[in-house]
């Protein structure tokens, strides 16, 4: 049954990717495949100060705990682990438990720091997508366009509200549920216990942390900016926000399909639509971000088959090694 799901799902990604494709038409695609070939390389580099700047959030909530991990360890496990949700219909579902795994770190400790780590920095993210739909709203303030936004601003308002509230949410639903609540349920709310004493015990690496957050969503900003600037088009700080904002959105609606195909394509040429530009331009930043994707994923699982493949030796090494009774 699960098979036939996930089978589903792919098809339904395809069918949609295929759609795209077919709708833009080939010429359009060649105009922006060249328009690539400036902003990935900027892109990239973009996204590798990110991912620097999430390892060093990352590690010093792991420091705070007594766990320390090399930076190459954690920036492999990180690509690992979100590749396997990227080309996979779970998302991060999947990839923050195996992130957790792959440390192979005490497990307590390490669930609070990650899980820290990842609160925050969905934290900023939703604050700079709020942001972006408030811009977009503004911008396009008529039709069925200002009512999505409206939605769209309106859940994801919603989830910064359950993100900061200082009362705990799982406590109160196992309160609600008494005797009947299930062991997932009350270890989640241990957790969530965790994360808040940390927040309020460590309020100066929760800071920092925030803040590094904050350059880590101003560097994805960023390749909005860049991708506007090769197609040589307007660049406003409101129309750049509006623009990310819209696509984060979407970003998190369809983390179910895998590798969000078809879904990243037409949520930016969404995006640039409601910006008042050609729809088609929005295919170079969702191509451009795609490889970036892609490439991130396959690192990160060439990591892991080699990390697999180093432990598997020394196994065999020990056994060789170890006296014969």
């Amino acid at each position: 049954m699960r098979r036939g799901y996930h089978l589903i799902v792919a098809l339904i990604g395809a069918a949609l990717f295929v759609w795209v494709i077919a709708r833009v038409g080939c010429p359009a695609i060649l105009h922006q495949a060249r328009a690539m070939r400036v902003t990935l390389p900027i892109v990239l580099s973009l996204s590798l100060c990110r991912l620097l700047l999430q390892t060093a959030a990352w590690s010093g909530a792991l420091n705070c705990e007594g766990i320390s991990a090399k930076p190459g360890r954690l920036i492999g496990t990180r690509l690992a682990s979100e590749g396997m949700g990227y080309l996979t219909f779970l998302g991060a579902v999947l990839s923050e438990p195996l992130k957790i795994k792959l440390l192979r770190t005490p497990l307590e400790s390490t669930i609070t720091a990650t899980f820290l780590d990842n609160g925050i920095y969905w934290c900023t993210c939703v604050l700079v997508a709020i942001g972006g739909c408030i811009c977009a709203a503004v911008g396009v303030s008529h039709g069925a366009h200002f009512v999505a936004n409206v939605a769209a601003l309106a859940l994801l308002t919603l989830g910064l509200v359950l993100i900061v509230r200082r009362k705990p949410i799982l406590s109160e639903i196992v309160r609600i549920a008494g005797p009947r609540s299930p062991s997932w349920l009350i270890r989640g709310e241990a957790i969530e216990k965790s994360i808040r004493d940390s927040r309020l015990s460590q309020p100066k690496l929760v800071g920092r942390m925030f803040w590094t957050g904050v350059a880590c969503q101003a560097l994805l900003v960023a390749e909005v900016a860049v991708v506007m600037w090769s197609l040589r088009l307007p660049i406003h700080v409101v129309t750049v926000l509006a623009v990310d904002g819209i696509t984060r959105a979407l970003r998190m609606v369809s983390g179910w399909v895998p590798a969000r195909l078809g879904a990243d394509e037409g949520g930016a040429m969404s995006a640039f639509m409601m910006a008042g530009f050609c729809p088609v331009s929005g295919l170079a930043l969702a191509l451009t971000r795609r490889l970036r994707d892609l490439l991130w994923a396959f690192i990160g699982l060439a990591w892991l088959l080699w990390t697999r493949h180093k432990s598997g030796d020394e196994n065999c090494s020990k056994d060789a090694l170890s006296p014969i009774a």
